[in-house]
């Protein structure tokens, strides 16, 4: 049996400018997605692969099976799923043609997500880099040709430490960076109870904006903000910083910052992962914030460092 592991992600900033070569902070988290593979033991005359995708409960919620040669959809349980798969094998045979074709077995493969499908931390992301690592496919380029995220998240399956990541016309940068500072135990994550779909979020959002001289001074106003993240010293330097960082993506975007939208009288510093308006926040600790936060509905509450990889 083969066994493979993908990080899940968080993106500390950086969010949409990223796309477009802003310089972002983001971290690979402990919890991601695991591959088993397997193979039958004999011989076929038209083997298969087997699929089952399995949650951090245990509970099988996805199967399907296909033909191997040609790669054809036989069954599934689920449709959308299984079109996606069906669309990566194919991205797969193409940039690896000789992968599918030499299989002689039937192919059994199992993933394990290990945190809550609608947490956002990179059930698509982890995915790409499982398949990558299997079968020797190029993870940014079956990522640009399937999701077609910025990439910092297929980077992140594969880091061991925090990143700076950055596209550019010739590929992309991603340098391995320390984030602990000394304050890292004042930084909780508190999930927002709703799943954001980041690529209609982009489409939606960013994706129609100018991209003119105002636009061009953005995304380094975001780039130098990510690198004084880094250099922050304390909390108030830190809280400062992500404040107009998030003052920055709304007013691009023109949208209300989360903090204004479900915690304008809380008195530390909230910021958004990743698209904004679902999944995770990032929330700077006051006395009682957890009362705080539970009193409003948000019972999903962790420290940062719990999930860090360092």
């Amino acid at each position: 049996m083969q066994v493979f592991k993908a990080n899940g992600k968080l993106l500390i900033s950086g969010e949409y400018a990223v796309i477009d070569g802003a310089l972002a902070l983001a971290v690979p988290v402990k919890k991601g997605q695991i591959l088993k593979v397997d193979f039958s033991d004999a011989k076929a005359d038209s083997p298969k692969l087997f699929w089952k995708a399995f949650l951090d409960s245990g509970e099988l919620w996805f199967q399907a099976e296909f033909h191997l040669n040609p790669l054809k959809l036989i069954d599934y349980t689920g449709e959308i799923p299984a079109k996606k798969l069906l669309d990566l094998f194919k991205i797969i045979a193409e940039l690896q043609p000789a992968f599918f074709q030499n299989q002689t077995q039937s192919i059994h493969c199992s993933t394990f997500l290990e945190f809550p499908k609608e947490w956002g931390l990179g059930s698509s992301s982890t995915l790409i880099s499982l398949l990558s690592q299997w079968t020797g496919a190029d993870a940014f380029s079956l990522n640009q040709k399937s999701f077609n995220t910025s990439g910092y998240d297929v980077a992140c399956a594969s880091a061991d430490s925090p990143i700076l990541y950055k596209n550019t016309a010739a590929g992309r940068e991603i340098i391995p960076v320390k984030f602990q500072p000394d304050f890292l135990d004042c930084l909780h994550l508190v999930y927002l109870n709703e799943k954001q779909d980041t690529q209609n979020s982009v489409q939606k959002n960013y994706r129609s904006l100018p991209k003119d001289f105002q636009w061009i001074q953005w995304i380094q106003g975001i780039s130098e903000i990510t690198r004084e993240i880094l250099k922050a010293k304390t909390l108030d330097e830190f809280e400062a910083l992500i404040n107009q960082h998030e003052m920055l993506i709304a007013g691009k975007l023109n949208l209300p910052r989360v903090k204004d939208l479900y915690f304008p009288d809380f008195t530390g510093s909230v910021k958004s992962l990743g698209a904004w308006g679902g999944d995770f926040v990032l929330i700077t600790e006051r006395k009682g914030f957890e009362t705080y936060f539970n009193s409003m509905g948000y019972s999903t509450i962790f420290p940062f460092r719990d999930l860090l990889i360092q």
